[in-house]
């Protein structure tokens, strides 16, 4: 049964409903048009990379889904410091139905963690058969009990011994973008439910979900509220998100030419470039037809790629992309690398924490170096913001919310 064929069965289950699966790749064939298929279950002690993109929408994009697996799977295995063990790659390929609406679920989200006492305007303001699969949708809870839920609890359906499941979950990494990140805050509390259910202290609870790392990519979601390993990787002039902190609402106003910076926990642990695109794209304007009409190939025949402050990074460096882009996605990378190599490790008898944010980024003295000056340009922007009018960050933000946005995907 090819990929289009499942997918059909499952849409078919669930009628209007959403709906996902984790799918990997493999070679073209008729049963895989789009180098992708079902995945077989992913065992719990196996080390896995899970892709959370931020395709999605009532219907299947197979397409938009292999591309972002495409680059993360060629990473994990051209990457020759990961063939030690084996790693599963996988993307959970999400169906959102037609009742499922995911910026206002998202916005429910911001507001349930900002602004609790407004949340019921924005359920409200939804038809009323929309309102619990925009809240609590089916696809989010499939994707928790075919990748999370078995890591955390036995065949019979007790609970697993809590150093056996601290283990599992650190052998699972995953990769998230956009909307993906709302996934995976959603995804923490279907797992707290269920680990209050069979009975995990919190202390064990917290210490197991520290263990799984959500890599970030321009995080459509409240960041700093997730008790995951979560590192957010993002660009200061991407203007996606409707809600951001005054932090970056700032730098959206007044836009600085920092290079990177690092942001402390308290704001979500956040790795960010001044901006992606180096200014090649407003270049080459003048040659709108060829840039959307005709296909551009480099010296090498390869097609040319460009990439906006939102787009997702990737692993290899793009034409357009600034120094301070290529530097973030040489930390995003060694941020991956390095929480697989911490996967692989895991023994039956040895449990090795994952490492802190200083060691996943840097490789050597000389990216510890880099590392460090991040961290220095983070807090001194932060120093900055202080004396910055508050109010004047207020209206910018106002006005910036109330411009109409017009969403292709």
């Amino acid at each position: 049964m090819n990929i289009t064929e499942y997918a059909d069965n499952l849409q078919k289950q669930r009628g209007d409903m959403s709906f996902a699966f984790l799918a990997e790749r493999c070679p073209t064939s008729e049963d895989a048009p789009y180098r992708i298929k079902p995945c077989s279950p992913v065992l719990p002690i196996e080390n896995c990379v899970m892709v959370l993109a931020g395709t999605g929408g009532p219907g299947n994009n197979f397409r938009g889904y292999n591309g972002i697996l495409k680059e993360t799977d060629n990473f994990v295995k051209n990457n020759v410091d990961l063939s030690v063990s084996p790693v599963r790659v996988c993307v959970a390929i999400c169906n959102f139905g037609q009742k499922h609406i995911d910026k206002k679920a998202r916005q429910g989200f911001y507001y349930e963690t900002f602004w609790p006492q407004h949340l019921a305007e924005i359920k409200e303001s939804l038809p009323e058969n929309c309102k619990d699969e925009t809240f609590n949708p089916l696809y989010i809870k499939d994707i928790f009990e075919k990748a999370v839920l078995p890591r955390i609890i036995s065949e019979n359906g007790s609970r697993l011994p809590a150093g056996q499941a601290v283990q599992n979950i650190r052998r699972l990494n995953i990769v998230a973008h956009c909307h993906g990140a709302y996934v995976a805050s959603q995804i923490e509390k279907l797992m707290d439910d269920k680990m209050n259910e069979l009975g995990y202290h919190p202390e064990e609870q917290l210490k197991i979900k520290s263990q799984l790392l959500v890599l970030a990519y321009n995080p459509d979601c409240p960041k700093f509220v997730s008790k995951f390993r979560f590192i957010s990787i993002e660009s200061s002039q991407d203007r996606h998100n409707e809600y951001y902190d005054y932090f970056r609402e700032w730098l959206l106003m007044s836009p600085h030419k920092f290079g990177v910076c690092f942001i402390p926990r308290s704001s979500g642990q956040t790795l960010m470039c001044a901006r992606v695109d180096n200014g090649t794209k407003q270049k080459r304007l003048k040659e709108i037809n060829d840039l959307f009409f005709k296909p551009r190939y480099d010296a090498n025949g390869k097609r040319e790629k460009l990439l906006g402050e939102h787009d997702f990074l990737g692993f290899e460096p793009v034409e357009n992309m600034s120094k301070g882009a290529l530097k973030l996605q040489k930390f995003a990378n060694n941020i991956l690398k390095n929480a697989i190599k911490n996967s692989q490790q895991q023994t039956n008898e040895t449990f090795i924490p994952l490492p802190n944010i200083q060691n996943l980024t840097a490789d050597n003295l000389r990216q510890r170096y880099e590392f460090a000056r991040a961290a220095v340009i983070g807090y001194k922007l932060q120093k900055q913001l202080l004396f910055e009018d508050k109010r004047k960050i207020d209206q910018y933000a106002n006005w910036r919310r109330s411009m109409p946005v017009v969403h292709l995907d």
